[in-house]
């Protein structure tokens, strides 16, 4: 019985929460890219490529590309982190 509480505890893991408790960012249950994704899409936004181009490339709508680069979304910087339970 003791093992089965520790595996449960290995499964659990830690993710990134805004000020109100809610998941951010590629922990969020509905991201549709990672945070590396994210990163490589404004690296190549500054280097002037078009909000179409990049929502073919990442197969997300250009107003999605836009969003983030303008920072409306994926634009909150995590205020704590929270353990959850694996799936």
């Amino acid at each position: 019985m003791a093992g089965s509480a520790v595996s449960a505890q290995k499964k659990a893991r830690m993710v990134a929460v805004n000020e109100k408790g809610q998941r951010i960012g590629e922990d969020h249950p509905r991201a549709e890219l990672t945070d590396h994704d994210v990163e490589l899409l404004l690296e190549l936004r500054a280097e002037g490529f078009s909000y179409r181009w990049l929502g073919k490339k990442f197969e997300i709508h250009y107003t999605h590309a836009r969003r983030i680069c303008m920072g409306s979304r994926r634009g909150q910087i995590a205020a704590r982190f929270k353990r959850i339970p694996g799936c």
